[in-house]
């Protein structure tokens, strides 16, 4: 090889390490901690599709009460906020109720408007249950099938 192809061969990576970082995305998935193994399977799906998981909340251990457990419990709401922040795609399971994982969604529409990102979907049968899965930059959909096709877009 000549010092002449040696800058394009060096360029031709970078173009191949960039759109393979354009197409591996982090996903997060917001849920009731009841819902972990329903999670775990999700996250297993994404991860066969080449997708990166940005924290992996069912690994956390019940901590309730919480105010025994501060020190824990600060610990997941950090790195659960942060691994929000810095997914490229933020999904809550919606159900009838559910505290954190509402955070969680304040966290992703806030980090969206700030920086365009994460991609915010809501999925499953409660839709329609809050004011906030009708915000501009949350997407309502009804299966997590629908959501998998979408990001093979992005």
């Amino acid at each position: 090889m000549n010092d002449l192809n040696f800058p394009l061969l060096l360029k031709d990576e970078r173009f191949i390490k960039l759109k393979y970082s354009l197409l591996v995305m982090k996903v997060y998935i917001a849920a009731r901690f009841n819902k972990k193994q329903e999670v775990r399977h999700l996250y297993s799906k994404f991860k066969k599709l080449g997708h990166e998981i940005a924290a992996d909340w069912t690994l956390h251990k019940l901590i309730k009460p919480y105010e025994n457990n501060v020190k824990i419990a600060r610990e997941y709401s950090v790195e659960d906020i942060n691994a929000v922040r810095n997914c490229d795609v933020f999904i809550l399971l919606s159900d009838e109720a559910g505290t954190g994982m509402y955070v969680e969604l304040g966290a992703a529409i806030s980090s969206n408007l700030e920086h365009g990102k994460p991609k915010i979907y809501v999925v499953g049968d409660h839709i329609s249950r809050s004011m906030f899965y009708f915000h501009p930059s949350v997407n309502r959909r009804k299966t997590i099938d629908e959501v998998l096709e979408e990001i093979k877009e992005l």
